[in-house]
């Protein structure tokens, strides 16, 4: 029985699992996903060879319903909001290929985030949100999803769309459609390790109060002299939506 605490939303479907896992090279990676289900991902993983896997799953009933001789040397019950990917792969870079709880997915994502940040670690991801999320996760400029997400995502990933699962290819059926996204680590970092938390306060600054014109928000955290240094005056009668990722990164950088 799927427990809604949980966040869970079993997917239904072989086919969609197999497109999902054939996004990205498996065999000889090391490959991290987050709550095994109903096996779906878990088994066509497996069947690609990694060279190490584990399944991070909180649920115990499901881990017992679903364990078995093979299984178990792969799916660990842990809290994936807390679990130390670095300790899992002995500080190796790692994959990670998820249909991740929607109810955490966002706050994951943040985690990954820092931890690229500060390691580098990632080498790829192929995760699966509700589909609301991942537009905003993958919006440019100038559109109303554009924020704070796309922000610190797109500092350190390209991300694509890959594959849309519609919400009737789930068991339970949830509420929305899903998006499945692919995110390769860029080589170079917009953002210097020291200046995420930067990004962060800037992204949350200009971002809380959209609808509100930029002159207040840019004197709030630059002087007058780099203002014009940077041109940042420019943006005074836009909103947060009007300025490209990159300014905000320079912006960043700077502060």
């Amino acid at each position: 029985m799927f427990k809604k605490k949980f966040g869970q939303n079993f997917l239904n479907n072989n086919l969609i699992s197999k497109e999902i896992v054939n996004t990205q090279v498996i065999k000889d990676k090391n490959i991290l996903e987050i709550g095994c289900g109903n096996l779906a991902l878990t088994n066509e993983i497996i069947k690609k060879k990694p060279k190490k896997f584990v399944c991070v799953e909180i649920d115990k009933d499901l881990i017992k319903k679903n364990i078995n001789h093979e299984l178990s040397n792969f799916i660990l019950n842990d809290n994936a909001l807390t679990f130390n990917e670095l300790n899992a792969f002995k500080n190796e870079k790692f994959s990670i290929i998820s249909n991740l709880p929607f109810n955490i997915s966002n706050t994951l994502l943040v985690k990954w985030i820092n931890l690229q940040n500060q390691y580098g670690c990632i080498e790829d991801m192929t995760l699966m949100f509700q589909k609301e999320l991942a537009e905003r996760i993958v919006a440019t400029e100038n559109t109303k999803k554009y924020g704070r997400i796309t922000l610190l995502s797109q500092a350190f990933f390209q991300i694509t769309k890959k594959i849309e699962v519609k919400k009737k290819e789930f068991f339970p059926v949830p509420k929305v459609d899903a998006l499945v996204l692919k995110f390769s680590s860029l080589n170079n970092k917009y953002i210097k390790v020291k200046n995420l938390k930067k990004l962060e306060e800037i992204s949350r600054l200009f971002f809380n109060d959209r609808r509100k014109k930029n002159e207040k928000k840019i004197k709030k955290i630059f002087s007058d002299k780099k203002i014009m240094e940077n041109n940042y005056n420019i943006y005074f009668n836009l909103r947060a939506e009007n300025i490209k990722k990159e300014i905000y990164y320079q912006m960043a950088n700077e502060l």
